[in-house]
This record gives structure tokens, C-alpha cells and sequence, in this order.
């Protein structure tokens, strides 16, 4: 095949300064998103688990975030990417070696969407688990208010439901002590 090069910069679109603007401005609000669920992730995962157990739980919450994140994303990454080669290199034993030559607009498409699809696969989870808590919460109040009603309704003021007992005699069973010694 009859290639050429020629010297300087390839030609690019005219909005390429403002779309680098763009992508740089979604870049930085989504990392500033991304970090402010991580305390917040904390404190429900604190905030939901025995006090006995948060000690193992942050552990096994730390090992399946290190395990799922650094462990498969390469390998779909590094696949995802590998498609959108146009021109591998040949190894001297034959075999296909690195791509020298990536379509642009593929590999943006491909990264960026995969990268944001992620994201959207997180705030997604994340929406149902707050919808989850929400409606438990919910119930719980409800439960708890009539809890209350039915108690207020048979006269039982105590808040934990038990029948209150007092261990001091009243005057009458004191009169009746006294007469039968």
C-alpha cells in the first residue's frame, strides 16, 4: 500500500477548543459528583450495619470496591478499546502485536460511553437503594404511630407496651396487712 505523511498538525474541527471546554467542565462536575457520594456511602453503610460488625463491614466493603474496580475494568476496557483499532502491528514471530493506528471518534465514543455508562449503572443502584431505605423508613414510622394510637387507645401510656407494676402497696392492702397480724 502507497502511504504518506505529511509534517504538523492533522486537520481538526473548528469548535475542537470548545468541545475540550465541555469535556473538561462534564469531567470535573462528575468527578466532584462521584467524591460527594463517597462519605455519604459511608455513613449508610455505618448507619445500617450492628455497631459490632462496622469494623468488618468497611473491610469487606473496601475489598469488593478494590476487587470489582480494579480487577475487570481493564479487561473490558482494554477489550472495548482493542475494536476500535484500524491498523495492528505484526510481532517479529508473526503474531498480531500493539494497534498502531486507533479510529479517534470510535475510541471517544467507546471510552467516554463506557466510562459514563458506569456512572449511570451507580446512580441507578444508588436510586434504588434510596428508594428502598425511604419506603422502609416509612413503614417504620407508620408502625410506630400506631403503636402509639393503640396505646393511647387502651389507656397504656408506657412507651414500651409493658404493663406497669408498681411494687409499693396502696393504702387498702396495708389496712388489710395490719388487721390480719
Amino acid at each position: 500500500t502507497n502511504m504518506s505523511a505529511i509534517l504538523g498538525q492533522c486537520p481538526r474541527k473548528s469548535d475542537c477548543d470548545r468541545m475540550f471546554k465541555l469535556y473538561m467542565a462534564v469531567s470535573v462536575l462528575g468527578a466532584f459528583v462521584s467524591a460527594c457520594g463517597g462519605t455519604s456511602g459511608y455513613i449508610v453503610l455505618l448507619r445500617s450495619i450492628h455497631p459490632d460488625l462496622k469494623s468488618l463491614a468497611l473491610g469487606m466493603q473496601t475489598l469488593i470496591v478494590r476487587t470489582l474496580g480494579g480487577i475487570p475494568p481493564p479487561i473490558y476496557f482494554g477489550a472495548l478499546i482493542d475494536r476500535t483499532c484500524l491498523k495492528w502491528g505484526l510481532k517479529r514471530c508473526g503474531g498480531q502485536g500493539a494497534c498502531r493506528l486507533y479510529d479517534s471518534h470510535a475510541f471517544r465514543i467507546t471510552f467516554l460511553g463506557l466510562i459514563y455508562g458506569l456512572y449511570g449503572l451507580a446512580y441507578l443502584l444508588w436510586g434504588v437503594l434510596y428508594r428502598q431505605l425511604s419506603n422502609r423508613q416509612k413503614k417504620l414510622v407508620l408502625r410506630s404511630q400506631a403503636k402509639a394510637t393503640a396505646l393511647e387507645a387502651n389507656g397504656n401510656n408506657n412507651p414500651n407496651g409493658h404493663a406497669m407494676v408498681s411494687i409499693f402497696k396502696n393504702k387498702d392492702d396495708l389496712d388489710r396487712d395490719n388487721e390480719s397480724t
